[in-house]
């Protein structure tokens, strides 16, 4: 089996359940009456607890109501097709049986059942397949666990390594460690059981290119078909890991995940009752099986062994909705078009086993009745709307007029029209979804057309006009940066379908997890002889849930008028550029938008 069969499985998933559970769950965000203001398992570093207190945790860790089945029905009801649970954290604690380590959760708590054992088996049972995190780098526990090398930055101020029991960093060996514990580790979860599906490693700080090579020989010898993400480290992995809640900017080449949390904490924190609400997680599910990427949403389950009752309510309304319209996320390739949409995502489904090919529009915002949309150069054979049959609205199946041309030119705009002719009144649904049933394959004009009268130029769209020998790249999530010097620039080409004023945004992002969103750089957009200038500065910040760890910023920088229909070609270029943090201006892209 090639890699591509063997992450199939993965890709047709789309939706999976992350679970952090271990000893910092007992704190619950808590330590001697000062509460933990990041997320929750890292704890034990923000407060520097020693080894000896820390551990002293696990003689009250005793959730007797914990039930594997009731874990893994949830996850099932709510449409997710995979659990991956934390086996051993940054703190060293095993939650399953280790005979390598007493420092596990059947040796060492008065609970002594393997959870991981249960829930391997609850999985079986339902038919989930179930992935295990293990963090093969860092160990607070341990005196040799993964240490940083000087001059590595700090984790918003917390010790990535245990640097206040274990100080002296000359005499760690993590060569020893990852001989003594971690490979024996790594071979009893793929040993006792059963298949996993994916092994999830986590923060290679430290970790050899050699030791990472060594590891992920040792999970294919054990178990051929387990998946290993990228944070193995060096390069290596199966699939890919986005950083923690991040969503990329556009479509990503390969098999591709992103982890996030439903509130804003992995492990249990009591007083951390920021949710999502079911709305904006399918909203994140959504937009990521747009960019044909996967959705790992956290929950972490408080000290008894039961997940938080809010997080239930929410997993079940997801699952109300996923059994409606889940087949516009399970088994689905991200959209046709190079650009996302302001009304909501669009998925695909390729022909299959002589099913036809079909596209599915879900929207955010139930449209006007008539929904207009340009690009589609697949004939049509049947519209409707998934919640029809189960809500009982009139006209599951739409009426619609499609406009085909069978010669392209830049000068034929708007000819290439599917209108569709909706009820007014909306599917009960946080998102709606309009099946379109093709007569063929799947093709879209692949030209930025700007649509319902607004479009988003993604940066990853643009040609970048290199001059300097260190110009701006788009990087893996779609997000150009590193521009540094004003001398490069970026252009694009955008077909307008309708003369008139438009206005003109720049959308600009923050690079680092949870780190600030900077601007003060001077830029100046041109169309022809037309030219807008602005100072980037946050006058909208973006406040979307799925975008609130990576901050997003939109500076208005006024109109332009485009005096007739047909392609157009605008450019970005900076007068001024604030580098002094290395970092420039990151971009996402341009809006446009018809001015009424």
């Amino acid at each position: 089996m090639n890699n591509n069969q063997r992450v199939q499985w993965l890709l047709d998933a789309r939706f999976g359940l992350f679970i952090h559970w271990g000893l910092y769950t007992t704190l619950e965000g808590e330590w001697q009456g000062q509460r933990m203001e990041y997320i929750g398992e890292w704890i034990m570093s923000r407060f520097r607890i020693p080894g000896k207190p820390y551990s002293a945790l696990a003689a009250q860790f005793n959730p007797q109501s914990f039930v594997a089945d009731e874990w893994v029905e949830m996850a099932k009801q709510a449409g997710m097709r995979y659990i991956v649970i934390t086996a051993k954290h940054h703190e060293g604690f095993a939650m399953f049986h280790s005979k390598c380590d007493p420092y596990n959760i059947v040796d060492a708590t008065p609970f002594k059942r393997d959870p991981i054992k249960e829930l391997a088996d609850a999985c079986r049972r339902e038919g989930i397949k179930l992935g295990l995190y293990y963090s093969q780098d860092l160990d607070w526990h341990e005196p040799d666990g993964g240490c940083p090398p000087p001059g590595f930055s700090s984790n918003f101020g917390m010790s990535w390594g245990n640097d206040w029991d274990f100080p002296d960093s000359a005499v760690k060996n993590y060569a020893r460690y990852f001989d003594k514990k971690v490979k024996p580790q790594v071979r009893e979860l793929l040993t006792n059981y059963g298949p996993i599906g994916l092994i999830w490693f986590d923060t290679p700080v430290s970790i050899s290119p050699e030791q990472s090579n060594e590891l992920y020989q040792l999970v294919h010898e054990l178990q051929p078909d387990c998946l290993v993400n990228t944070r193995i480290g060096n390069g290596l992995g199966d699939y890919g890991s986005m950083g923690d809640n991040q969503i990329p900017e556009g479509q990503v080449n390969g098999a591709w995940e992103t982890p996030a949390t439903l509130n804003d904490t992995w492990g249990y924190k009591y007083f951390d009752t920021n949710w999502k609400s079911p709305a904006d997680t399918l909203g994140v599910l959504a937009g990521l099986a747009e960019k044909n990427v996967n959705y790992l949403l956290n929950i972490g389950p408080q000290p008894n062994g039961q997940f938080p009752t809010a997080s239930i309510e929410i997993m079940h309304q997801i699952g109300t909705w996923m059994k409606t319209n889940g087949e516009a996320i399970h088994e689905t390739h991200g959209s046709p078009y190079l650009y996302s949409f302001d009304w909501g995502w669009i998925t695909q489904r390729p022909a299959v086993d002589g099913q036809p090919a079909c596209l599915y529009l879900l929207f955010k915002q139930w449209p006007r009745s008539v929904f207009s949309l340009n690009g589609l150069r697949s004939r049509v054979r049947d519209i409707s709307i998934l919640a029809g049959k189960t809500n009982e609205i009139p006209n599951a199946h739409v009426d619609f007029e499609q406009a085909i041309q069978k010669e392209y030119s830049a000068n034929l705009i708007g000819d290439e029209v599917l209108t569709i002719h909706l009820p007014k009144q909306a599917p009960d649904e946080p998102i709606a979804v309009v099946k379109l049933v093709l007569e063929s394959d799947v093709i879209v004009d692949q030209r930025l057309i700007i649509q319902q009268g607004v479009i988003t130029l993604p940066a990853f769209t643009g040609k970048i006009q290199a001059i300097t020998a260190n110009a701006p790249e788009v990087d893996e999530t779609g997000l150009l940066t590193g521009w540094l010097d004003p001398l490069d620039w970026i252009q694009w080409n955008v077909v307008i379908p309708q003369s008139g004023y438009y206005s003109i945004d720049i959308i600009t992002s923050a690079v680092h997890h949870n780190r600030p969103w900077k601007g003060g750089h001077v830029v100046r957009i041109e169309v022809g002889d037309i030219a807008a200038q602005s100072r980037i500065s946050a006058d909208v910040m973006d406040t979307r849930q799925e975008t609130r760890c990576y901050a997003q910023a939109t500076t208005h920088c006024g109109e332009v008028y485009f005096s007739h229909s047909g392609e157009h070609e605008m450019a970005l270029k900076a007068l001024a550029i604030r580098a002094d943090d290395g970092v420039g201006i990151a971009l996402v892209g341009l809006k446009l938008k018809l001015s009424e």
